[in-house]
């Protein structure tokens, strides 16, 4: 833990949001993890989930990683692999990372800058891989001669990415990008070895470089961690790892989780999604739950997205017809009320960025009810005065109450909705995520939600409205496909502002023509009500995540005492 963390004996309400809860170094025993979905992957080529990604923090190490502290310092990159930050060069065109010695895959294998280098190039086989984040694939490829992975083009056929020696890395940049460091903390950028890599299946049996190795999957339904004989914890300055073995149970009803979470069965929901309707009912007549409980600003944003290339709302007319009619109030309570529902918002940037401003393109009444009229006006100028039937698609539990909500909403001024619900597992890559899931079902509007991939407004708002990088193939987080070619240049142009001023300027300006297309409805920011259970040590809301940073946690078995030292 960082020098300066505040640390909190016992409980209290959100006494783990920015401070460390039940601060422990005892290690040994189990940590029992819930949630109600399974892992989206285990090769960490194709996660996107936030939570996968805390899980990944236990299996693999990056070059770079966000280090285990719950305040500002959890926001900035510190060396993980690499022995220190990228050395940037030709105007951050180059980065260069040199690799600490005696870090192992868990058989025993020495980790190379090639295994690092073979990862990157994985990324770009989305033929085989889809799912993960591709924002290398831009910087790295040649536009004149495409790589398309290893698979297809072999090892060698990406030459902006350079390994001259077994522990130095060379990246070689198409266009300046100053938060590459933040790049290099993602999973994708785990070391993959080349001879035990079975493409589309890697993730059944991925070599791990963590404190953790999977020692059981039952995909679904159950996850089972155990040691990693070979990680070295002094090459490791990020994770403690203090239980033996990390137990995680899927695939639970999200009312039936919480019920065996607050009862003491787990420990955290690994999911990170919030307690229930029914389990904050049970809290407020409980001052001994409650005192378990964080309810943190997250930076998450809970939106729907209106989606151009299914009809009618390929009219823009419509689309802000949608937005003026939306009952926000009805919509903030059916993500839980302004408590543990999130902020209200009409804006996209969170608060905490700098490009943050008032944003209310959409007036929606003085009552935040809806502004009917104004709905009905632009249905008119749609050609559409009677309204109209559509589709919004939706997975279960807060996103089917938010879609209701939706429904009534609309209805007012005569459009009708039906309500697809989709796997909960394959939301984001082949449900909500996927441009033929979204076309097949007729889905004119997804609820959804996002977190950034790193705290900066590129990587906040650039994988929601950047057309180059819609994937057709599934894992699309521009579920509009949104393609406005001056959206493009203007995210382009702030990567290579250096003024952070005139940066934040031009964010604010993608902001605003984001919002005159409507393709996106922003409902809050969320704030979500988190559960800790009494056995969990060390436990605090990471702030890069918005979730508990379960890498960091111990439990108090009173068996676990012993200096077990297996490593």
């Amino acid at each position: 833990m960082s020098a300066v963390t505040e640390h909190r004996e016992g409980a209290g309400w959100d006494a783990a949001v920015g401070a460390t809860v039940n601060p422990s170094a005892r290690r040994g025993g189990t940590l029992r993890l819930v949630s109600s979905a399974g892992v989206d992957s285990l090769d960490p080529a194709r996660t996107y989930y936030v939570w996968v990604w805390l899980l990944q923090r236990l299996l693999n190490r990056t070059l770079m990683a966000y280090p285990t502290d719950p305040g500002p310092a959890g926001l900035v990159p510190v060396p993980d692999l690499a022995e220190a930050p990228g050395e940037a060069g030709d105007g951050n065109r180059t980065w260069t990372y040199r690799l600490r010695e005696g870090v192992r895959f868990d058989d025993g294998t020495p980790v190379t800058s090639a295994d690092v280098g073979y990862a990157v190039r994985r990324i770009f086989a989305q033929d085989v891989l889809p799912g993960g984040p591709t924002y290398l694939v831009p910087l790295l490829d040649d536009p004149e001669r495409p790589y398309a992975g290893p698979y297809r083009d072999g090892e060698d056929g990406l030459a902006a990415v350079l390994t001259p020696d077994p522990r130095t890395i060379v990246f070689r940049l198409r266009t300046p990008f100053s938060d590459f460091d933040h790049l290099m903390t993602q999973p994708c950028v785990s070391p993959v070895p080349r001879y035990a890599d079975t493409g589309a299946r890697y993730g059944d049996d991925p070599r791990c470089t963590g404190p953790y190795r999977i020692a059981a999957h039952r995909p679904g339904s159950g996850l089972l961690l155990e040691r990693n004989p070979h990680w070295d914890r002094t090459t490791d300055p990020v994770r403690p790892a203090l239980p033996d073995r990390v137990d995680i149970t899927m695939g639970l009803g999200p009312d039936e989780m919480d019920e065996r979470l607050t009862a003491g069965e787990f420990d955290i929901n690994l999911e990170g999604r919030g307690l229930q309707h029914a389990a904050q009912r049970r809290l407020a007549t409980d001052p001994v739950l409650r005192s378990r409980t964080d309810n943190p600003k997250t930076s998450f944003l809970h939106f729907v997205s209106l989606q151009p290339h299914v009809p009618p709302f390929d009219n823009v007319h419509v689309r802000r017809a949608v937005h003026h009619a939306a009952d926000k109030i009805l919509l903030q309570e059916a993500r839980g009320g302004p408590v543990t529902g999130g902020d209200l918002t009409t804006a996209l940037f969170p608060p905490g960025l700098p490009a943050h401003q008032p944003l209310d393109r959409y007036p929606t009444g003085p009552d935040l009810r809806g502004d009917l009229d104004a709905a009905r006006a632009e249905l008119r100028a749609a050609g559409l005065p009677d309204g109209f039937d559509a589709v919004i698609g939706t997975q279960r539990g807060k996103f089917r109450m938010v879609a209701d909500a939706v429904v009534r909403s609309v209805a007012r001024v005569g459009i009708g909705l039906t309500v697809k619900e989709l796997d909960v597992a394959t939301y984001f890559s082949q449900g909500a995520g996927s441009p033929k899931t979204v076309r097949e079902h007729g889905l004119g509007l997804v609820v959804t939600d996002w977190g950034a991939d790193f705290p900066t407004e590129y990587g906040f708002l650039a994988p929601l409205v950047d057309g180059r990088l819609i994937r057709p193939g599934g894992g699309n987080w521009n579920i509009s496909e949104l393609d406005d070619p001056k959206v493009n240049e203007l995210i382009d142009t702030g990567l290579h502002t250096a003024d952070p001023a005139a940066r934040a300027e031009l964010w604010r300006e993608v902001e605003r023509r984001v919002m005159d297309h409507a393709v996106i409805l922003p409902l809050v920011h969320d704030k979500t009500l988190h559960y800790r259970g009494p056995r969990a040590t060390n436990v605090y809301v990471h702030p890069a995540f918005g979730l508990y940073d379960i890498q960091a946690m111990g439990v108090t078995e009173s068996s676990s005492e012993r200096e077990t030292d297996t490593e």
